[in-house]
């Protein structure tokens, strides 16, 4: 309880915060004379983060008022002219909403009475309102669908010895995304506005009714939140709620986020100011539960009921608390006359807390009790990124990543941790990762590359364990673009897992190695290592050293197919699909 008050704790004291900011900027009060004329300039804004995004620009409505001093026969209120705003350009990965007219009439019932001759002018105040709610749906949607042969008669199966593997071969996956955004604007000034967004994301799974015959699908609800908040000028205040995906920047080769990657159930806040041709802050905190469908947190008992029968209880009830903070800088190395960027590089913090309370677990016998001990972790990170929006290396940034992490961190926010001390926690368990991902864009050729190196000891500090391990992967991909839509390219990966202790199963020291090497004819509407929908015709061969072949189950049918030293090479030929677009993830106020 005592955690949970404190993650809700600062929930709370955070949502106090943007309300109170929100509710001071909605009070303020604008006077105006006799003379003036209220217009507000178009302003543009943009963010860019690996590839080019690029945001909207607001224009703003022009409001004359007569002169509340001219003295006519019989007082009346001074008419109102009021040109409506056009509808704003639409943001390239997530379109904003295009603002509705205001009514003469309603600008007419937001204005006080003209004073009278009596009645000193200054006195004249005209209170800021807030245009209707308008609104929009989204669409959005990642998928990626193969099908391929491994010369054999079958199925190629994925090859990989580490926890993050070449993705070249992954199976069939896809998320469909529905967006509802909802904004109000001010009447006053363009550049304020409130605004709610409503994601809810649905996943399936590999099991197609196209190649299994069988009308089941694996469905799993990735977002399902609402976010919140205000934006003026340059300043974006807001908070979320829910359950979500929440990440940050990714390894795409790989298909792994190394430094904040979460999947939660609570909430969060986040404040951020763009600092006009110099950069731009970012704070974002959060705190949010998980219990696994797992003994080590979650277990439920039949009891006798009242009536008669049985009835379930919730024996074992441990909720993990995650925690998050995350703190961004963007520096703007060069910028256009307007004060957007053309290139910049970022640096990002990062930390998590994982706690986990004590509870009490029935034994087998249905009788006794096991205690299961509290646990704790920790995991820091940071990372360095730089980029570029124009010029011949147009598109292009590389990002590298340090993240460590101990206790029960080190296992992961779904992992169970294994290799336990003698109090039976993972207390003394650490790992520790480097990691890089780049994309270098010219006209006339793309290269990507992922790569990292992880150490890992669990807690039970047995100098030579199985489960100790260091693993590193490296991969790249280079497409040279023959026209703006043919781009042939090829990939190359190469992987190893170095246990600090014999394998169970052959009683000596395995070092697994898995390289792949593909060739492929990828077609796009456009040049773009990152652009999609993209067709892909693709083959592999991937080779098994004898370590990584004694990996494979007992009964596995490659392992007919080794050769005389104990090695496998398996074979991938097939046409692949992948497509994103309107991700919720990339939307910006």
């Amino acid at each position: 309880m005592g955690i949970e008050r404190k993650v809700y704790g600062v929930g709370l004291v955070c949502f106090c915060a943007l309300t109170l900011c929100a509710s001071v900027s909605f009070a303020q009060d604008g006077e105006v004379s006799s003379d003036d004329v209220e217009a507000t300039t178009p302003e543009s804004e943009g963010t860019l983060s690996g590839t080019e995004d690029q945001g909207s620009e607001l224009s703003g409505d022009e409001v004359v008022v007569d002169d509340p001093t001219s003295v006519v026969d019989e007082p009346e209120v001074a008419p109102v002219k009021v040109s409506p705003k056009e509808a704003s350009p639409v943001i390239t990965q997530e379109p904003d909403v295009p603002p509705q007219p205001v009514s003469e009439e309603e600008n007419l019932g937001q204005r006080e009475v003209e004073p009278s001759e009596d009645v000193d002018d200054s006195s004249a105040v005209t209170r800021p309102g807030w245009g209707k709610v308008e609104s929009q749906f989204t669409f959005g949607s990642y998928g990626r669908v193969r099908g391929a042969t491994d010369f054999r008669g079958g199925r190629p199966e994925q090859v990989n010895v580490v926890s993050h593997g070449s993705r070249v071969d992954e199976y069939n996956y896809a998320e469909l995304e529905f967006q509802q955004l909802f904004v109000r604007r001010s009447d006053e000034d363009s550049q304020r506005k409130a605004y709610a967004q409503v994601v809810s994301t649905l996943a399936l799974g590999d099991n197609l009714f196209h190649y299994t015959g069988s009308f089941d699908q694996s469905i799993a609800l990735r977002n399902l939140y609402a976010d919140m908040g205000y934006k003026t000028n340059g300043l974006t205040l807001g908070f979320w709620g829910g359950s979500r995906m929440y990440r940050g920047d990714d390894i795409y080769l790989l298909d792994f986020w190394p430094l904040d990657n979460l999947n939660t159930v609570g909430g969060g806040g986040y404040a951020s100011y763009d600092w006009t041709g110099v950069g731009r802050s970012e704070v974002k905190i959060h705190g949010g539960s998980s219990r696994l469908d797992d003994p080590f947190q979650l277990q439920v008992v039949q009891v006798p009921g009242f009536e008669f029968g049985t009835q379930d209880v919730v024996y074992l009830n441990r909720q993990r608390i995650i925690s998050s903070a995350r703190i961004q800088q963007d520096v703007w190395l060069s910028v256009r006359e307007d004060g957007s960027p053309k290139a910049g590089v970022k640096l990002v913090a990062y930390a998590e807390d994982h706690k986990l309370p004590e509870g009490l677990r029935r034994e087998s016998d249905g009788i006794g009790e096991e205690r299961v001990p509290a646990e704790k972790g920790r995991k820091l990170g940071a990372e360095l990124g730089v980029w570029k929006g124009e010029g011949f290396f147009k598109g292009s940034f590389a990002n590298m990543f340090y993240v460590q992490a101990n206790d029960l961190a080190a296992y992961g926010e779904f992992g169970v941790p294994t290799g336990v001390n003698l109090n039976e926690t993972s207390e003394g368990a650490r790992s520790r990762m480097f990691a890089l991902s780049a994309d270098i864009e010219t006209p006339y050729a793309g290269l990507l590359v992922g790569s990292y190196y992880k150490y890992f000891q669990d807690a039970d500090r047995d100098s030579e364990d199985f489960d100790d391990y260091w693993e590193a992967i490296a991969a790249a991909r280079m497409h040279v673009y023959v026209t703006d839509m043919i781009h042939p390219g090829v990939e190359y990966s190469y992987q190893l897992r170095r246990p600090a202790g014999p394998s169970g199963v052959t009683d000596q020291y395995e070092v697994p190695v898995v390289s792949k090497f593909s060739v492929m004819q990828s077609f796009r509407l456009q040049k773009g290592m990152y652009n999609r929908p993209e067709v892909r015709i693709l083959y592999t061969r991937s080779n098994l050293n004898a370590s990584a072949v004694r990996l494979l189950p007992g009964e596995d049918p490659r392992l007919d197919y080794q050769d005389s030293n104990g090695a496998l090479t398996s074979h991938y030929l097939g046409v692949m699909v992948e497509w994103w677009f309107n991700n919720a993830s990339l939307f910006r106020p």
